[in-house]
């Protein structure tokens, strides 16, 4: 469950981030998630509320935006918007082929990154 971890991790930054500007209470995390993390929005909420029990960020909002992955063809150089199958979200495997020419012989350009947008806090 590597849900779990990454919660932990947005946890650590935001509080950080609170700590920084001497608040106490985190009310709401905002944060932008590539499709192509293979994270589960929904696992990563209830991790997130976990992480975050007992701690300044309980009760916190997790707001989550899928941004959608995009590849760069190798043969005709053209980007594409990629999502992922069912079976990848199962296997973890998927293999992007180019919307325009349709070769295989592609590679990942954005979606495979996470950034926490925006923290609210309380002072």
């Amino acid at each position: 469950m590597h849900e779990f971890s990454f919660a932990y991790q947005i946890f650590k930054v935001a509080e950080a981030t609170a700590l920084k500007y001497n608040s106490d209470k985190i009310t709401e995390v905002y944060l932008e998630i590539g499709e192509l993390t293979l994270i589960v929005p929904e696992l990563l909420k209830q991790s997130f509320k976990m992480a975050t029990s007992g701690s300044i960020a309980e009760g916190a909002e997790l707001i989550i935006e899928v941004i959608p992955g995009h590849i760069k063809c190798r043969d005709c150089g053209k980007t594409s918007t990629v999502s992922l199958s069912d079976e990848s979200h199962l296997t973890g495997l998927q293999l992007f082929q180019c919307k325009h020419c349709e070769s295989k012989n592609t590679e990942i350009i954005d979606g495979k990154k996470a950034n926490v947008r925006n923290i609210k806090i309380q002072e």
